[in-house]
């Protein structure tokens, strides 16, 4: 039986958010329009800011830090060529992320900067730094 290697799940998950130009556009459009509604406080569910404000967040960088280290490889600064180091720089992020969460669930950072820095801003920036070092990788 001809057997084929397994694709890392960090790399299926990118795949699967930024491939195709439909599914980036759709999640696209998810995040901006559900961070807006939650950063201007037309929707005020913890529940959306769990979900991409942190979860969502969280997992762009994981998925981040794991691309960059593969199409990237040659031109990264040296910590971030071990995977080492990019591990324990993609957990440094996440707990910054996670931390700003709490914040603002809190109320000690509930300002729109902040909610839409966390909902809308890195999300939307995350993906397109995903489809660009997606595309690197398959060219």
């Amino acid at each position: 039986m001809d057997r084929q290697p397994k694709e890392h799940i960090l790399h299926f998950w990118t795949r699967n958010l930024v491939e195709s130009p439909a599914a980036f556009s759709f999640n696209l459009l998810l995040l901006l329009s559900l961070g807006i509604l939650y950063s201007f406080k037309v929707i005020q569910s913890p529940v959306i800011l769990l979900i991409f404000g942190i979860i969502t967040p969280v997992i762009q960088t994981v998925c981040l830090y794991y691309m960059s280290g593969i199409s990237l490889q040659n031109i990264l600064p040296s910590i971030l060529q071990k995977k080492s180091g990019r591990i324990l720089l993609a957990l440094l992020d996440c707990s910054i992320i996670t931390l700003l969460g709490f914040l603002i669930y809190h109320g000690i950072l509930n300002f729109l900067f902040f909610r839409l820095l966390q909902t809308v801003i890195l999300p939307l920036l995350y993906l397109v730094m995903l489809r660009a070092l997606l595309m690197a990788e398959q060219n």
